[in-house]
């Protein structure tokens, strides 16, 4: 596990760009993961950590190997797909050019036991390789990141506490490989169970799903340093 601290500037830039996609970006409100549509709210907070995963994967980048990585935070009009690898640009040597693999970073939450890639994006956009990142990011995070610009009340001032940084971790990655030899289709309707207690469900799949058990992916220094080189 690769530890990351991301600080206001980079949260502002991933709310920044949720918020263009909102009001702007005339990307699809519905949840594909559930009934309905989703709210503001929610739509943020997907957003918000999904970018924030990505930059943590970038940051990691540029301490850990010295390479400049560049997410793609641009909305432009009626776009459906914001770029088609997670990784915009990375320099590396001086020379700044695309990525030579495509990789997808996935956001998920610190208990999340499962790296799980949708059937239908598996199969219509290939990926060399997925990252998944953990991000502990509050389910208040909009309230604390706005708290001491609204001028709060002594009394909500003592209960709100002020968002400071955000932690991810990168959990380990997944050659695109590893997930047809290694991985298991999951159906429709089916649950995820802890891996460790298989009583115990974790949660019901509202569409097929591709998944890696978190425990079965690469994470050791060199398997860090072979997937960096590819890039």
């Amino acid at each position: 596990m690769l530890k990351v601290v991301l600080n206001l500037d980079e949260y502002r830039g991933c709310m920044l760009f949720a918020l263009r996609m909102w009001y702007g970006g005339r990307k699809s409100t519905l949840d594909w993961r559930r009934t309905g549509r989703r709210d503001i709210g929610k739509y943020m907070s997907d957003h918000v950590q999904g970018k924030l995963a990505e930059v943590g994967f970038a940051k990691m980048l540029r301490d850990r190997y010295r390479i400049s990585a560049e997410v793609d935070l641009e909305v432009r009009p009626g776009i459906q797909v914001v770029n088609e690898t997670d990784i915009k640009m990375v320099t590396v040597g001086g020379e700044r050019r695309r990525p030579r693999i495509k990789i997808d970073v996935k956001a998920t939450t610190p208990r999340s036991k499962y790296l799980l890639v949708d059937s239908l994006e598996f199969q219509n956009r290939r990926y060399d390789a997925y990252v998944l990142v953990a991000v502990n990011l509050p389910k208040d995070h909009l309230v604390r990141f706005v708290a001491e610009k609204m001028g709060l009340p002594p009394d909500l001032r003592e209960l709100i506490t002020p968002l400071n940084t955000i932690d991810v971790n990168i959990l380990g990655f997944a050659y695109r490989g590893d997930i047809e030899t290694r991985g298991k289709l999951y159906k429709a309707g089916e649950w995820l169970v802890d891996p460790k207690n298989p009583k115990r469900k974790l949660v019901q799949l509202k569409v097929d799903n591709y998944g890696l058990l978190i425990t079965e992916l690469r994470t050791s220094d060199r398997d860090w340093d072979a997937l960096v080189n590819k890039l």
